[in-house]
């Protein structure tokens, strides 16, 4: 067990610096160490001392993360509307927007937090003298979920035994191996619990490409690697394997998208929005355009997509300040002309941290139109099913600035400012 360090003085760091961060590294962190670690120089240590120093301040950390589990499962469910009425629960919005987090993430961590107070006391000890990372406290909470408390306790007991010093790729298999020790005759449910949870996830990378990652059931992750594997196996050319498979993948979609009963969203046939500065479309300057979904992407990229004959993407104009060219109508409903505008300059919801689509949005209102709120591309936003509720029934409040950016104030009086997406 870790001991207790006397707290430094001035004379510890300049005498022994190395001394201290061992002293430091070895002992269970505690509030009064923050100030001995913050003294204490990396250049005045040896390699050994750094490397002390790092382990520190890592178990230091591990016990604000414990503390931070506490008030997180303090928090949880108790969102209150304006009028201190129970509403639906928008804490992992509050959550979310005071950390910076999308909502999904923000719910992920609340449900980590409850479920270490609650149900995994030896887990949150642990964590709180430095003795796992958070996240092997995250791994083991998010597992044991499914699990009556006292099938939590088993998995808890035997998972810990090595977990100080296990790696993270360690204590994971260690959890996956306890898991179905603990109910192996619920393995085909916990697949089907699995199932619920397939997704596709699009994440844009550098240099104009994206990463496409899919969780799949293994059957038909197997069908679809053998179609991708039959049509890239005619080698025409010099592409690698690699990159048939890839443009393969592309063509499938590519000839879906030519289908005429694909669904419509917002009166608009699927198609990708790219937004281009008028200029680099004339090949007038090499600006950035804006590839929805992706962000960023080079001139010569834009002026290739706004020249595809295909259909597949839609173009839209800036001007020199970088802003759509746009019109409104005073009506209740936004024309398609103003729709196709909100949809294209918010590109998601503009709730705090949300990444839901703006074509698979509801366009809202900022100032309700029966309070004399006008249809317009200032008045006009799009919000997501779950954050239109919370901004009519929750107390949340939204206001457009000159800028594009949304101004929102909580029920709790804090402010939170969502930029443009192209900022």
């Amino acid at each position: 067990m870790f001991e207790h360090v006397p707290p430094a003085t001035d004379i510890d760091v300049l005498d022994a610096p190395d001394a201290l961060a061992a002293e430091l590294a070895a002992a269970a962190p505690s509030p009064a160490d923050a100030a001995a670690l913050t003294m204490l120089d990396p250049d005045s240590l040896s390699d050994s001392g750094r490397i002390d120093l790092l382990v520190a301040y890592e178990r230091q950390i591990a016990m604000l993360q414990a503390a931070q589990q506490k008030v997180l499962a303090s928090l949880d469910g108790r969102a209150m509307d304006w009028s201190g009425k129970r509403c639906m629960d928008y804490t992992r919005e509050q959550v979310g927007a005071a950390l910076r987090l999308s909502p999904g993430t923000a719910e992920r961590r609340l449900a980590v937090a409850r479920t270490l107070v609650a149900r995994l006391p030896a887990t949150l000890a642990l964590l709180r003298v430095g003795q796992i990372s958070y996240l092997q406290a995250m791994k083991l909470a998010e597992a044991v979920t499914p699990f009556d408390d006292e099938t939590v306790s088993e998995v808890e007991e035997r998972v810990l035994r090595r977990a100080p010093e296990q790696t993270l790729a360690q204590f994971d298999t260690s959890v996956r191996r306890a898991v179905i020790a603990a109910d192996p005759r619920r393995a085909e449910q916990r697949h089907a619990d699995a199932v619920e949870q397939r997704r596709v996830v699009l994440t844009p990378q550098d240099d104009g490409m994206a990463e496409l990652w899919a969780l799949l059931p293994a059957d038909g992750a197997a069908l679809v690697g053998s179609v991708l594997d039959c049509l890239a196996s005619a080698k025409t050319d010099q592409r690698t394997a690699d990159q048939r498979r890839a443009d393969a993948l592309v063509d499938v979609f590519a000839r879906v998208l030519g289908d005429p009963d694909l669904p419509e969203q917002h009166g608009q046939r699927p198609a990708i929005n790219v937004t281009v500065p008028i200029s680099t479309l004339l090949g007038c300057d090499e600006q950035p355009a804006d590839l929805n979904g992706h962000g960023p992407i080079t001139a010569a990229m834009a002026r290739r997509i706004a020249a595809d004959p295909t259909g597949t993407w839609r173009r839209l104009l800036t001007n020199p300040e970088g802003q759509l060219l746009e019109y409104g109508r005073e009506k209740y409903r936004p024309p398609q002309n103003l729709a196709d505008f909100v949809i294209a300059r918010d590109r998601t919801c503009t709730f705090v941290g949300c990444r839901r689509p703006a074509r698979l949005s509801d366009l809202d209102h900022h100032e309700p139109y029966e309070a004399g709120g006008t249809t317009d591309s200032a008045n006009i936003g799009a919000l997501c099913e779950r954050h239109h509720n919370a901004k009519h029934h929750a107390g949340w409040r939204v206001r457009r600035r000159d800028d594009g950016s949304c101004h929102w104030t909580s029920p709790t009086g804090h402010t939170y400012i969502e930029p443009p997406d192209d900022s």
